[in-house]
């Protein structure tokens, strides 16, 4: 279960006829569209973007672009149309990645993974008003405390003037993950660009200690096992493995 905004292609859609994708697909097409997605016509027009969830059967009428992204942290849980300054900036980021996309030759994963990040918080951003005040109060404060050791999830939760247990279904219902899932993969996430970026402290590389502390987790062991978990390597072997296998 690798919790990534993984890019898995760019550029004109192959695909005729009805059909589905483990990850969600970005669709702007260059002229209004209809696009069908779970019996619901979708008018799509120029300058604005389709977002079709994983494994929602629909149909591409005339699409110029797409973009499919597996194991978003974020997006919308049923099929949407996104309009106004954030659908150009959606329909601008899709663009450069499928111009970078096509370049094979000099494609790296930390870049298409930092392009997918970019898409995935726009579609998150615009979206978040469909979440109820009291997941969107989980979500800023999970956010806030990602890189905190100290973080208390079970405390941020029950900091909602409601039922415990009503506010994780409602958070699993409308995000797509419990809210420990949410926050693993966020923290997920960070370590693995923390990771690839080599980025290095002011002497050295930062230690495996050190990443899991900057991700949240208070002993390095742990974050170790959890990391290997979702990565199938231990986090000191991963940039050497991505290296190695081009993902």
């Amino acid at each position: 279960n690798t919790d990534m905004n993984d890019i898995v292609f760019a550029g004109r859609p192959q695909e005729r006829g009805e059909h589905r994708h483990k990850g969600w697909e970005i669709i702007c097409p260059s002229s209004p569209a209809v696009y069908g997605a779970q019996g619901v016509q979708l008018k799509c027009g120029r300058g604005e973007a389709a977002v079709i969830p994983r494994r929602v059967a629909h149909i591409n009428d005339g699409a110029e672009l797409s973009v499919v992204i597996e194991n978003a942290l974020i997006a919308p849980l049923s099929p949407c149309i996104i309009s106004g300054t954030t659908a150009r900036d959606i329909i601008y980021a899709c663009g450069r990645v499928s111009e970078y996309f096509a370049d094979g030759a000099g494609r790296n994963a930390l870049v298409l993974d930092g392009f997918g990040g970019l898409i995935v918080a726009l579609i998150g951003a615009y979206c978040r008003g469909n979440f109820s005040p009291a997941v969107k109060c989980v979500l800023d404060d999970i956010e806030k405390g990602v890189s905190d050791p100290m973080f208390s999830l079970e405390n941020c939760i029950r900091g909602v003037p409601l039922n415990y247990d009503y506010v994780r279904k409602l958070f699993r219902r409308e995000v797509g993950q419990t809210p420990l899932e949410y926050l693993t993969a966020r923290r997920m996430s960070l370590a693995r660009e923390l990771l690839l970026s080599g980025v290095t402290n002011r002497y050295s590389n930062y230690t495996v200690s050190q990443v899991a502390e900057m991700c949240g987790y208070a002993e390095a062991l742990y974050f170790s096992r959890v990391f290997k978990k979702y990565y199938g390597v231990p986090p000191k072997d991963y940039a050497a493995s991505v290296a190695k296998n081009g993902k």
